[in-house]
C-alpha cells in the first residue's frame, strides 16, 4: 500500500502552513517554493482542506492560507479523509455488503485490524507533532491561530 501524492503533499502543505503562519497568511507559492511542488497542485488541495474546516483562506495583497484550529488539533487523518476520503485499504473494510464473501472471510479480521491500526496512528500525530519534529532551524513560530481577517 502507497499514500498517493495528494495525501502526501497535503500534509506537506500543512505543516508548511503551521510552520510559517506566525504573523501573516502564508501565500500558497511560499509552500510550493519551499516544498518543490507546484503551486498549482497545492491550490487543488487547498480546496477540500477548506471545506473540511482545516484551512482558512484570507483575502487581499497580504492573504494567503491559516489553520481554521491549532495545530495540536489538526490530526493528520483528517488532513488524509479530507482530501482523498476514507481509509480503507480494501474496499470491504469500508464497506462489508460489497463483498459477498465478508461473512466468511478468513482475511476480513486481519484487513479491518490493519486499516484500524493506519488509521489509528494516522489520528495519533497531529500537525504541531510534525512540526516539532522537524529539524529544529526549521520549525518556525506556529502562533497563526485564529486571526480576524477576511475570509474566502
Amino acid at each position: 500500500m502507497k499514500l498517493n501524492t495528494r495525501v502526501r503533499y497535503a500534509i506537506r502543505m500543512m505543516a508548511d502552513i503551521a510552520k510559517h503562519c506566525a504573523e501573516k497568511p502564508v501565500p500558497l507559492r511560499d509552500v510550493a517554493r519551499r516544498q518543490g511542488l507546484s503551486k498549482l497542485y497545492l491550490s487543488q488541495l487547498a480546496t477540500p482542506l477548506r471545506n473540511a474546516a482545516l484551512l482558512r483562506s484570507v483575502w487581499g495583497n497580504k492573504g494567503g492560507y491559516v489553520l481554521a484550529r491549532p495545530a495540536d488539533e489538526i490530526n493528520l487523518l483528517e488532513i488524509m479523509e479530507a482530501v482523498d476520503g476514507p481509509v480503507s485499504i480494501i474496499e470491504c473494510v469500508e464497506n462489508p455488503e460489497s463483498c459477498s464473501r465478508a461473512p466468511i472471510c478468513e482475511t476480513f479480521e486481519v484487513w479491518r485490524n490493519i486499516n484500524t491500526a493506519i488509521t489509528g496512528v494516522l489520528k495519533g500525530y497531529t500537525l504541531k507533532d510534525l512540526v516539532d519534529m522537524a529539524p529544529h532551524d526549521e520549525r518556525g513560530d506556529m502562533a497563526c491561530f485564529p486571526r480576524d481577517t477576511p475570509e474566502t
